[in-house]
């Protein structure tokens, strides 16, 4: 496989939300059980990726999309709504976890991500879905590193190292312009940043 794909394929958007719960739960100093940690993991993982796959391979089997890829942008229409309820839904119930609201708040930006990409569609543009997802994982973990005056200068640069593979990978299999790389870049960043200061202030 070419390093395009398969970067494309080993840091797909699908994969944000479990690589930042995992991340998370490891990383930052918080009081959690074993057992709430895996359930939160768990809840995360089929929400996430389990059923958004299924759903995925259901809509390509009864012919609603051509390729799992979404290359036409109005087929993105339904996989990001659905992403949107259930980010929706996982944040609201996180929230209910005062000792990982973190990750609740990361939830809550992921939605607004994702819905900023739908109402684009509307104007026939095509955001990346790759470059929101390294995006918010970037600007989730600088609100967390800043949060807890965590040292997370490692790990942010590898996010961003790899934005840079990701996007290159874009580029390469030429399913985004270079504005629409930037953008679901910036829209990724922005909108945990924004979620996280509405929610301190």
């Amino acid at each position: 496989m070419k390093f395009d794909k398969l970067i494309s394929y080993l840091f797909h958007p699908v994969l944000s939300p479990i690589i930042a719960t995992i991340v998370y739960l490891t990383v930052v100093p918080r009081h959690t059980s074993q057992k709430l940690n895996i359930t939160i993991i768990s809840m995360v993982f089929i929400g996430t990726y389990l059923f958004p796959i299924l759903f995925m391979i259901f809509l390509k089997k009864s012919n609603a999309i051509e390729s799992l890829q979404l290359n036409n942008i109005v087929e993105r229409k339904m996989p990001i709504l659905l992403m949107v309820v259930i980010g929706y839904s996982l944040a609201s119930i996180i929230k209910n976890n005062s000792s990982i609201m973190d990750l609740a708040l990361f939830f809550y930006g992921m939605t607004v991500g994702l819905i900023v990409a739908y109402l684009l569609i509307y104007k026939k543009f095509k955001i990346s879905l790759h470059m929101l997802g390294i995006g918010g994982l970037i600007g989730f973990f600088m609100c967390v590193s800043y949060k807890y005056q965590l040292n997370l200068l490692i790990l942010i640069s590898f996010l961003f190292i790899i934005s840079g593979g990701v996007a290159y990978a874009r580029l390469i299999v030429k399913a985004h312009t270079l504005k629409e790389i930037y953008l679901g870049f910036l829209v990724g960043v922005l909108s945990e940043i924004l979620v996280f200061t509405l929610y301190i202030i």
